[in-house]
């Protein structure tokens, strides 16, 4: 029995003139960011990680597949703290399914006798028993609530039937007809979630009341729903097949559906945290999807707001870059469809075209806290250059004898990074410092861009590694130190601030763009208040981020401020 899914650093040419100012509006809308603070699980040995619950501790259960094949249940305790455990009477598969806030853990595996067992354990394991609905069936038990009672299913050469034990009365039932069904989630009113697989082996959620009525839960647009946990609030997760045949997690709460950025999502526990697993980066081949590989996750949501920021008139707005006194870099396209580079100060915005420039394509990339600007340009010979603006003055930056030069950070002392391309048109990363431009490529990588340069000299850097996916880092001058955000398989270092906090940007299995952040040691993803493509530019030393997000579906965008959390 199984109840998971059944399969499943762009560059922009342009350029700058004369100082002109322009007024520039903050959206006096402000929108609830979808942002959650977000925890990777891996366990010890797992080839792929499968989270399946979490209780109000955030003690999170689940299974993992290890090296040698062998599915084996997991409780992650925080940290690095993980027990391992594995039904006494297992062939090498046990899965730990749900805990309830006593700490109570349920689960099944599977015996030498080829049938499925459940099983109940406190999560130290120092009590176990198994659990049969009857003999010479299948039994697997999801989920557990805070009274003791659980719920699964059952079934042996024929459709499983979903199950309740409520007080030591088991009760069995269909979600629909006769319908395999599996009941994944049960909360402290009894009240039952799952799903049922019609006779097209199509997925349907629903949810059961502790009087027995059942009631189909579907996703609105969606091909197959799956709801996979409850929790005393009512609030449902689970995942959804949408119209172009991707898979997503949800949430509902009180019919207010919302996707999450996750590709399959199980449990949420009594204070709203859920867990599930994502395609990441790898050559597991999770779910059927070459070259990737099954990583957990433990999410817990954040209320935040982000302001939208737009020049007046403006098709579009995209902001890269801001500093402590709060003035925004970037670029935008005027009415008629011009670009220029952009400096945004209290309100006001000032062109920034460099006079070097083919006219509209200038944009800005980078500020530090005087107010110097750098970014790149298109040139008659149409190649691209770095520039650093200063008070009006225009000066090149431009890597001896490289194709191009666009120029992404710089530092109050005045270093410089960015990319150039070499006369083989190889990229690489650069710093430029006294004079001097240094390249930075990273070892078994390729395709190096540096970012930015913080106070005390830490870089960003974006690279490809073997397999063609973006990875990011963290460069001190010596070692790189590899970032990666639960959910992403491709991952963006933008800008680092003097604590060593950095805005990110990352691509999830199917090629959608989200922000991140990176905290004091701690991610937090999130997405503008309508859930499109959104990407984490600009950051300063208060932990003011900003970007810019999709304003449509024809493809406009505007720019965004806040802070996470």
């Amino acid at each position: 029995m199984n109840a998971t899914p059944s399969s499943a650093g762009n560059r922009f040419p342009f350029r700058q003139v004369l100082l002109a100012v322009l007024f520039a509006a903050l959206s006096s809308s402000q929108g609830r960011a979808q942002a959650m603070k977000v925890v990777q699980i891996i366990a010890p040995g797992a080839v792929n990680t499968y989270p399946n619950g979490v209780n109000k501790s955030n003690i999170v259960v689940g299974d993992f597949i290890n090296s040698s094949g062998a599915t084996v249940g997991f409780a992650y305790l925080g940290g690095n703290n993980f027990k391992t455990f594995s039904a006494p009477k297992s062939n090498k598969f046990t899965r730990i399914l749900g805990i309830n806030d006593a700490n109570v853990a349920v689960g099944d595996f599977l015996g030498t006798d080829n049938f499925y067992h459940g099983f109940i354990v406190t999560h130290n394991g120092t009590k176990y028993s198994q659990y049969d609905v009857a003999k010479g069936t299948s039994t697997s038990i999801f989920s557990i609530n805070k009274a003791g009672n659980f719920a699964g299913a059952t079934g042996f050469g024929g459709p499983n039937q979903g199950f309740v034990n409520i007080s030591g009365k088991v009760t069995t039932f269909y979600g629909s007809g006769t319908d395999n069904t599996f009941a994944l989630g049960m909360n402290s009113s009894n009240t039952v979630v799952g799903q049922y697989i019609d006779s097209s082996n199509n997925s349907h959620g629903y949810s059961r009341s502790s009087s027995g009525n059942i009631t189909e839960i579907v996703f609105p647009g969606a091909l197959q729903t799956s709801c996979t946990g409850i929790n005393d609030a009512g609030e449902i997760t689970g995942w959804y097949e949408d119209s172009a045949f991707t898979f997503h997690g949800f949430t509902d709460i009180g019919g207010q559906f919302a996707p999450n950025d996750f590709i399959f999502t199980a449990g949420v526990s009594s204070t709203g945290s859920y867990v599930g697993y994502y395609y990441g980066p790898g050559s597991a081949n999770c779910g059927g999807a070459t070259g990737t590989t099954c990583y957990g996750y433990l999410a817990t949501p954040q209320s935040d707001t982000l302001s939208t920021i737009q020049v007046t008139n403006a098709q579009n707005t995209s902001i890269y870059a801001v500093n402590n006194p709060n003035v925004f870099a970037g670029w935008y396209t005027d009415s008629t469809g011009a670009v220029h580079g952009l400096m945004l100060s209290n309100g006001t915005a000032t062109n920034i075209d460099d006079p070097k420039a083919v006219a509209g394509t200038t944009i800005c990339l980078g500020i530090n806290n005087p107010g110097q600007i750098v970014g790149s340009y298109s040139t008659a010979a149409i190649t691209e250059e770095g520039f650093l603006y200063t008070n009006g003055a225009y000066t090149d930056i431009g890597v001896p004898n490289a194709i191009s030069t666009y120029a992404y950070g710089i530092n109050d002392a005045g270093v410089i990074t960015g990319t150039y391309y070499d006369s083989s048109n190889v990229e690489h990363g650069f710093m430029f410092e006294n004079f001097t431009y240094t390249t930075i490529d990273v070892p078994g990588g390729t395709n190096a861009t540096v970012w930015s340069i913080n106070a005390n000299g830490l870089m960003t850097v974006d690279w490809l590694d073997a397999n063609g996916l973006s990875e990011a880092s963290i460069y001190n001058g010596s070692t790189f130190t590899t970032l990666a955000i639960p959910g992403a398989l491709d991952n963006f270092a933008h800008v680092i601030n003097k604590s060593g906090n950095v805005i990110m940007g990352w691509y999830d299995f199917y090629g959608n763009e989200h922000g991140a952040f990176l905290k004091n040691g701690t991610y937090y993803i999130f997405d503008d208040p309508n859930g499109n493509s959104l990407r984490g530019d600009g950051l300063n030393d208060g932990n003011l981020i900003a970007g810019r997000f999709l304003l449509s579906s024809n493809g406009q965008f505007a720019g965004f401020q806040g802070t996470i959390p």
